[in-house]
């Protein structure tokens, strides 16, 4: 079934980190006074500069203020989470302890009677066919299990790793 709704605010892109203050400063206001005067909000993936897996966001008093502000806007109007090519990572336990629902890549919606496709972008990056490449692989669910098995220090070392080495 297509989700239907009047009104959507859709937001994609942040990588939000704590070294960039006044970004996620405008994250929480758009959480506080936008977001909650529609039916629904739309993350369209990279909403953090990296993930590295749900358990790290424990560790990270920036990434649990995240949390609660997304937990409290799903209180107040229906949040979909689509992953980015940097929070592909974001998992099961993030979204239930935020109230978000998982929308895959690419989802179709209704907003106000028209239909639209919804999706990151990074798959149609055709041209690039090495990133492609490493997407397919880097998505594949017994990869992400043995990457989640790596001790965290590891698992932030290959993110900062491959985030400065990328174009994406």
């Amino acid at each position: 079934m297509i989700p239907q709704y009047a009104s959507a605010l859709f937001i994609s892109d942040l990588h939000l980190t704590p070294s960039m203050p006044l970004t996620a400063q405008r994250f929480f206001d758009f959480c506080e006074k936008d977001a909650p005067k529609v039916e629904a909000v739309f993350i369209l993936g990279d909403l953090f500069e990296y993930w590295v897996g749900d358990d790290a966001a424990q560790h990270s008093p920036f990434q649990q203020e995240v949390k609660h502000a997304l937990a409290t806007l799903s209180t107040k109007v229906k949040t979909y989470y689509l992953h980015g090519n940097r929070d592909f990572l974001v998992g099961k336990h993030f979204l239930s302890k935020t109230g978000m629902t998982f929308m895959p890549d690419p989802s179709k919606i209704n907003i106000a009677g028209s239909e639209y496709v919804l999706c990151h972008g990074d798959s149609l990056c055709t041209a690039d066919i090495g990133y492609q490449v490493f997407r397919g692989w880097v998505r594949k669910a017994w990869i992400q299990k043995l990457f989640l098995k790596l001790p965290l220090k590891w698992r932030r070392s290959i993110a900062n790793h491959l985030r400065n080495n990328s174009g994406m």
